[in-house]
C-alpha cells in the first residue's frame, strides 16, 4: 500500500495545472472546439482524403494530420472556428449570468464531453 495523497480537483483541469482562470477559460473553449474539429474530420474522412479535407480548409496536408494526433498547439480559437465553418458546422454559444455565490466559469457541454 502506498502513501500516496490525492486532491480533489477544481472542476477545471487546465486551473489545476496552474494556468490563471482566463487561460483555463480560453483553454477550455479551445479544447472543445478542437474536439469538435478533429471529430468533423473524422466524419468527413469516410468519403474524402486528408488531402482533400486539408484542400477545402485551405491548408496543407500535414495540418489535418497534426490535429488529427492531439497537436492542439499553434491552433486560435478563431483559426479552429474558421475550419469548423469551413467543414458547414454551426457554432453554438450560450452564456447566462452565474449564481452569486461563484464567479463566472467555461463549461463544456455533454455533448463536447461525449467526443473526448
Amino acid at each position: 500500500m502506498s502513501d500516496d495523497i490525492f486532491t480533489t480537483g477544481s472542476g477545471n483541469v487546465f486551473v489545476d495545472l496552474g494556468f490563471s482562470e482566463e487561460e483555463a477559460a480560453e483553454l477550455t473553449i479551445k479544447s472543445c472546439l478542437f474536439t469538435i474539429l478533429q471529430e468533423a474530420i473524422n466524419v468527413a474522412l469516410e468519403t474524402n482524403t486528408q488531402g482533400e479535407i486539408a484542400e477545402r480548409l485551405g491548408v496543407d496536408q500535414p495540418i489535418i494530420s497534426k490535429i488529427m494526433n492531439d497537436k492542439m498547439s499553434g491552433f486560435s480559437v478563431e483559426r479552429i472556428a474558421n475550419y469548423l465553418l469551413k467543414l458547414h458546422y454551426d457554432i453554438c454559444l450560450e452564456a447566462h449570468p452565474a449564481p452569486i455565490e461563484r464567479p463566472g466559469r467555461v463549461i463544456p457541454t455533454k455533448e463536447t464531453l461525449a467526443v473526448a
